[in-house]
């Protein structure tokens, strides 16, 4: 009995403890309700649940870490997930192989995308303006209906991975320079870094300068410049840690198709957003992005999101001389999301002229998701507004009704379908499926993109002879060839990429490239002979594989002393 009344008492304060946590968590739940209703949902990105199936080949087949995607470019396969982001992946893989299937997990994940983005603004706005502050913060970043867009109409899991990152990367940055000889904080801001280069490149692109200026500020207000030496030691472990991913993207994207990503609908002067758009409309669709602004999709930054901030840089202007820097940071966040707002519009065109890199975005309404990011950060200040202490919960309490009222509708998929994973992986849905986006990441060996599916055993191109015991797995294939004629050439239904090892009876052979689709051809002599052929490891994988290895290694051993630190 003294055992369960001491239960009951740790669980209440436990509860007590952590009750504006739970309020925050009771706030958002309608956000991801429609989420786990009965059925899966259409969605512009209906890849997910396809992606997740061909990383559960990878990893039952043992390619760990997935690069080459056995069943995608209509059954050739390319390297989906060397370019791809794969970090939303990884655990939707462990509930697979935990038996979870493949639609929950999706589910989860999404739901996820925005529960932990309320909480990772929670502790960043927590951080300067109070709990208060916090729980405003987050309900605001969640409740954007550029929030909704992503997960709703878009299904974009990796962008909605992306912008759970920016609080915690500004929170741990701040907190490394203002508790310089935090271990804790350095590890926890690698930490940070490396989950958001591995889960949306262009976020983390764009995010990175005004990351950057966020940190020199912090530096200049606290005089500790030194810190600089950490910064760029977490930065280095962050990179480190997803080596694997980060650094083939960059030295191995000269081997794929990237220059299909900025041309036609994908080139970015046919997706600006208008001030309408972004401030102003209600509108809600689930169409797409189009040219003009007659979208069938909303970009809206939300109206208590801008509303809040403008409000928020008014008062820190007021306050300017009082609170010197906590108005500069307001100020300056406030900044940022109006600049990312100028580059969603057309004026801003000079700037992606110039700045080439930028087109990789492919739609310039992708930076709402940082606008909305910085203003609601600069929102959660409101909470320390100079006002008699009875109207504060009545302001607090009108903002975050505001916000859920007018957003949470927004908050559903276009409707709900009953479909199992043997429908969602057959027919037409599964030819869809395998060449959706074909033209992505397709090896520069082939030119232009198969018409039609891939052959399912090796063909010959010159002379005669059989095929027998054909195996494929989610990298590899492998055949005995029986050649009647003097010699023969053999064609297998796989692309030639960098990485490719083929061996006749054991031995290394060279290949030829079929000019036609760049798939593999090998020339093989009378008799009887076995050939294995696999996609593998490059220099570059390599070393990023093992450079992860090694910085995961430093990571084990920076915690193991951390928690043997005197607390």
């Amino acid at each position: 009995m003294r055992y369960f009344l001491q239960s009951i008492s740790s669980f209440a304060k436990l509860f007590w403890h952590f009750r504006l946590e739970l309020f925050l968590l009771l706030l958002l739940l309608p956000a991801v309700a429609d989420i786990f209703k009965p059925g899966f949902f259409p969605m512009h990105d209906d890849l997910q649940v396809f992606r997740l199936y061909e990383v559960h080949k990878c990893i039952l087949d043992g390619q760990i870490p997935c690069r080459w995607v056995p069943d995608a470019g209509y059954g050739y396969g390319y390297p989906l997930m060397e370019f791809y982001p794969p970090m939303p992946y990884y655990p939707m893989e462990l509930m697979v192989l935990l038996g979870a299937g493949y639609f929950l997990p999706v589910k989860v994940m999404f739901a996820l995308a925005f529960l932990l983005s309320g909480l990772g603004m929670y502790l960043l706005a927590k951080e300067f303006f109070g709990r208060w502050g916090g729980i405003l913060a987050g309900v605001i970043y969640v409740y954007s209906p550029y929030h909704s867009v992503d997960i709703y109409v878009r299904g974009a899991m990796n962008e909605g991975w992306g912008m759970i990152w920016f609080p915690f990367v500004l929170l741990y940055i701040y907190r490394l320079i203002t508790k310089e000889k935090s271990k804790t904080d350095f590890i926890l801001l690698s930490i940070a870094l490396m989950l958001q280069l591995t889960s949306h490149n262009v976020m983390t692109l764009v995010f990175a300068p005004t990351a950057i200026i966020w940190a020199i500020f912090w530096m200049w207000k606290t005089g500790k410049f030194t810190a600089i030496k950490n910064l760029f030691l977490a930065g280095l472990l962050g990179i480190g840690l997803s080596a694997f991913f980060f650094i083939p993207v960059v030295l191995e994207q000269k081997f794929v198709h990237v220059d299909s990503m900025t041309i036609g609908y994908f080139n970015y002067l046919a997706h600006f957003a208008d001030i309408k758009q972004l401030f102003l409309s209600r509108f809600w669709g689930y169409g797409g992005s189009t040219w003009g602004p007659e979208d069938g999709m909303s970009f809206s930054i939300g109206h208590v999101q801008w509303l809040g901030a403008l409000l928020a840089a008014i008062m820190a202007t007021f306050r300017l001389k009082k609170q010197k820097y906590t108005s500069m940071m307001i100020l300056m966040v406030v900044a940022f999301g109006f600049l990312y707002a100028f580059l969603t519009h057309s004026r801003s065109n000079f700037i992606w002229e110039r700045l080439s890199i930028l087109q990789f975005a492919q739609f310039p309404w992708r930076l709402v998701a940082l606008i909305v990011f910085y203003f609601s950060f600069a929102t959660g200040y409101l909470v320390t507004i100079a006002i008699p202490k009875i109207l504060k919960p009545i302001l607090f309490s009108v903002l975050i009704l505001s916000t859920i009222l007018l957003n949470a509708p927004f908050f559903r998929f276009e409707r709900h379908v009953r479909v199992t994973i043997q429908e969602k992986m057959s027919g037409l849905s599964w030819e869809n499926q395998v060449t959706g986006g074909i033209f992505d990441y397709l090896p520069r060996s082939a030119p232009k993109p198969p018409g039609g599916p891939a052959f399912t055993i090796p063909q010959y191109l010159e002379g005669q002879g059989g095929i027998l015991n054909f195996k494929a797995g989610s990298n590899w294939m492998s055949f005995d060839v029986h050649v009647s004629s003097p010699s023969a050439k053999v064609m297998l239904p796989l692309y030639t990429f960098p990485g490719l090892t083929t061996k006749i009876d054991g031995k290394k052979v060279f290949t030829e490239i079929d000019p036609d689709l760049g798939r593999v051809v090998v020339t093989v002599n009378q008799g009887v002979h076995s050939v294995w052929s696999k996609i593998g490891y490059t220099t570059v994988r390599l070393l990023s594989d093992l450079l992860t290895l090694f910085s995961t290694l430093i990571l084990i051993k920076l915690i193991s002393d951390d928690r043997k630190r005197p607390s």
